[in-house]
């Protein structure tokens, strides 16, 4: 493992008990676009799928119901606290027709003869994504379907880009925004660059299309939806380790940074993310 990857395993196992505990409301918040992009998937009964970037579980559980108890999903994060989580989830979920994989995509074998590989924004921080396509492409048979969702530009996901602005200042958080190209929730934004990367990892009828949704924020609990967003967002780690008067002054930031945003009695922060889609040879 090299350093650069044990690093991202480390952060990614810091964050894996708030990703844990605000499971459910990332849920519903990310569906909007990875139901649309399962669906591209076209995953039938019996089948057996890849989940890249599993993490805590919800996405690798909807699948496991797709496919149907004939069918297996195995689930790869290369965080061993996210499958973990995601273990839990299943086993509280009663399904049995699931496995996880502590792994990196980019580079670990974790299996062969998929019919399908999907992701729900795990695959943006690859340090070689030509070599971690390539990859996931081997793990598929022939004729194997790939299907994933990206953020599109961070111009166009208000939801992330105002609480971050908002709260950074009040946490004292350095924000560093990724180089073009560079591994990070927007380095697979731009369809040139995607197509780009899945033509050279050797994958075949390529599609990428825009998929809008937003990020309800609801008056009634708008505390509490920020503070997810604070939690499992590029602010996480300073929102953890403020005392609480200092977390109650971001979330106060946010509220009213988010006020052009109000749609009737609520919030609603657009975003938009990039449905891909592949098939290997």
């Amino acid at each position: 493992m090299s350093e650069t990857d044990f690093d991202e395993r480390q952060f990614w196992d810091r964050r894996a008990d708030a990703w844990e505990r605000r499971a459910d409301s990332l849920d519903a918040f990310s569906s909007a676009y990875g139901v649309s992009v399962m669906d591209a998937l076209g995953v039938e009964r019996g089948e057996r799928v890849l989940d890249v970037g599993c993490g805590p579980g919800t996405t690798v559980v909807e699948l496991a119901t797709r496919v149907g108890p004939d069918g297996e999903v195995v689930g790869v994060d290369i965080s061993p606290a996210m499958v973990a989580a995601a273990t839990r989830r299943a086993a509280a979920a009663g399904v049995r027709n699931v496995r996880f994989v502590v792994g990196d995509a980019q580079t670990d074998v974790v299996g062969r003869d998929f019919d399908g590989a999907y992701s729900r924004f795990g695959v943006m921080f690859f340090a070689d994504p030509v070599a971690a396509f390539a990859n996931i492409g081997r793990s598929l048979r022939a004729g194997g379907r790939l299907a994933c969702a990206v953020w599109g530009p961070l111009a166009d996901n208000p939801w992330m880009f105002v609480p971050t602005l908002a709260a950074g200042p009040v946490l004292k958080a350095e924000l560093a925004i990724p180089a073009p190209g560079q591994p990070g929730p927007f380095s697979l934004a731009e369809r040139e660059r995607v197509m780009t990367v899945l033509n050279e990892a050797g994958f075949d009828d390529i599609t990428v299309e825009r998929v809008e949704g937003s990020r309800l924020i609801a008056t009634t609990g708008a505390a509490n939806d920020v503070t997810t967003l604070l939690e499992v967002g590029p602010l996480g780690e300073a929102y953890e380790a403020a005392d609480n008067r200092t977390r109650q002054a971001a979330i106060d930031a946010v509220l009213v940074a988010i006020e052009p945003y109000r749609d009737g009695d609520d919030f609603r922060l657009p975003g938009t993310a990039l449905k891909i889609t592949g098939c290997r040879p």
